[in-house]
Parts: structure tokens; C-alpha cells; sequence
């Protein structure tokens, strides 16, 4: 039986809603539901070199968190991510795709077996 594409068969936009609702209810309270963040403890996630850069890096922060010092957008942080390792795969694709794709990111879309190969081996950022 031939799976339905994502694209193709118009379920993207489903998936992107279904990943704003998951991003409003576990992470709009610290970066806000523009994505902005709130301009002192929490960065921002419009226009994110940190969410538009490698995904694999963005789905170890959200798995694992995040502690120290961070530059986004040119402005420094230093405050704790959590770590959301308690969230299902599918959860954090979406998520993470939702906001790819939103906040003016422009970003491809994560795969919830992407997220699944970070949380079985863990992530090494190349040399």
C-alpha cells in the first residue's frame, strides 16, 4: 500500500497546525507564540540562525536542553533550555517543523525518525 505524501496530498498544512498547537502549549510560554522570545531571558526564534541551521543540533537542544551562555541573532543569553526528552517523536517533529517553517525560518521539515536517530545515538556536531 503506497503511503500518502506529505506534500502532495496537501496533509503538510495539518502537520503545521498540529505542531502550532504542541508549540503553544510547550513552548510559546518562554518564546513567546510570535516567536520572539522575551528580549531578555529567552531568545528568540524568528529569523534563527539557530533554527534555521543544522536540525540536527535544534532536535539535540530540545531533547537535551541547553545550559551556558548562547548568542541569537546577535544578542547573548544565558539562561536553561529544558530538556524535553519526555515529548514523543512525532511530538518534537512537529514542533520543530512548525517552527522551521514559520517565524520567518523558511526551513525544511523534520522527520519524527530524525528526531529518533538524535535520541538513540545522541548528536556529535562535525569537526
Amino acid at each position: 500500500i503506497k503511503q500518502p505524501d506529505i506534500i502532495k496530498d496537501n496533509l503538510y498544512k495539518e502537520k503545521l497546525f498540529a505542531g502550532a498547537k504542541l508549540y503553544n502549549t510547550y513552548c510559546a510560554t518562554c518564546h513567546q507564540g510570535n516567536g520572539r522570545g522575551d528580549g531578555t531571558r529567552f531568545p528568540p526564534l524568528e529569523n534563527s540562525e539557530w533554527v534555521k541551521g543544522d536540525p540536527r543540533k535544534l532536535i539535540n537542544i530540545v531533547l537535551n536542553g541547553l545550559t551556558g551562555p548562547v548568542t541569537v541573532n546577535g544578542v547573548g543569553y544565558n539562561d536553561v533550555m529544558p530538556a524535553n526528552s519526555y515529548l514523543k517523536d512525532e511530538d518534537l517533529a512537529l514542533i520543530l517543523s512548525y517552527v522551521r517553517q514559520n517565524f520567518n525560518n523558511n526551513a525544511s521539515i523534520i522527520q519524527p525518525s530524525e528526531v529518533a536517530k538524535i535520541r538513540e545515538r545522541g548528536y556529535t556536531p562535525a569537526p
